[in-house]
């Protein structure tokens, strides 16, 4: 492929950010309920909100890729993208099998949203820890369906088993990190400074983990992409991976200065103003390095044979 997208390929770019969106909502959304959670009403339908509309965002991204591969395939324009027997038989290879778990995923997670939604509304007393436990393996189960599908997709469907579980691995975890901002932002206006304080100092301590998951699956995949160290300077797919990894560790560097500057010093409501325009920053970095992941998976491949 041309490192400059076609019309076909840009649009189908932007599909994969609104998949990538989607798994991040439901990565993220459910985590924090599971974890950060005040168990309140409000804070449920908030969160189980935000998770419905990204699996909505993440499915319609799902159809439309389908459809824009059709296209491609048929070189017809707009017409093209629906030849319903061009579709069936795109549906029996890899893309239908990366589509059918896709979709899967998203439908068992707009299903739960809608019928816990009920759930809250017909509900006359505080959820107990039943609602939560299965709300979260739910949506852990979709997430582990949706997460799989990127084995199948792209350069990793090609290599051995143990980068194709990196790849689940680092869907996952990146999708759990970054999930989380958008409801972890939403808690800095919060009045309980004390539960505030709490949550973000756990969030702190188990991003640890994540990273060291991240970085782990991250060098799996990338010492099976690339043939030498030389491909990472020498070659489109090598320089957009440390154009991913610089916007990283920027993210990280942000995430460091909450955890170190902006956390423990948590008091007022100015403190958490000061916290909330610092996770605003986050979002806006990881928003990129989706987007540049999305080029990464679409436009730009190994410089190797696959």
């Amino acid at each position: 492929m041309s490192s400059i997208p076609t019309s076909w390929e840009l649009a189908s770019l932007v599909c994969k950010f609104l998949v990538y969106i989607g798994v991040a909502s439901v990565a993220g959304g459910s985590y924090c309920l599971w974890q950060f959670s005040d168990h309140s009403k409000a804070t449920l339908h908030r969160n189980l909100s935000y998770i419905f509309i990204g699996s909505l965002i993440g499915f319609q991204g799902v159809v439309a890729n389908f459809l824009i591969q059709i296209g491609l395939i048929n070189d017809n324009g707009l017409v093209g993208m629906f030849d319903w027997g061009m579709g069936s038989l795109l549906l029996g290879v890899q893309l239908g099998a990366v589509t059918f778990y896709r979709l899967t995923g998203f439908v068992i997670v707009l299903l739960s949203c809608l019928f816990f939604f009920r759930r809250i509304a017909h509900s006359t007393r505080a959820l107990d820890q039943n609602f939560y436990r299965a709300l979260i393996a739910i949506h852990f189960f979709a997430l582990l369906v949706i997460s799989s599908s990127f084995r199948l997709a792209g350069h990793v469907s090609v290599l051995s088993i143990v980068p194709q579980i990196g790849i689940v691995i680092h869907v996952t975890v990146f999708a759990l990190w970054i999930g989380s901002l958008y409801p972890l932002y939403k808690m800095t206006e919060s009045r309980d400074m004390k539960f505030l304080q709490l949550c973000m100092k756990r969030f702190g301590n188990y991003a640890i983990g994540i990273l060291i998951l991240l970085g782990i699956s991250g060098l799996i995949m990338i010492l099976e992409l690339l043939e030498s160290p030389s491909e990472l300077f020498t070659s489109p797919y090598g320089r957009a991976f440390l154009s991913k990894l610089s916007l990283v560790v920027i993210l990280v560097s942000i995430a460091a200065a909450n955890k170190l500057i902006f956390v423990p010093v948590i008091a007022t409501e100015t403190d958490s103003r000061k916290l909330a325009s610092s996770i605003r920053w986050e979002m806006l970095v990881a928003s990129v390095i989706l987007l540049v992941t999305s080029y990464f998976s679409t436009i730009v491949g190994p410089a190797g044979p696959m």
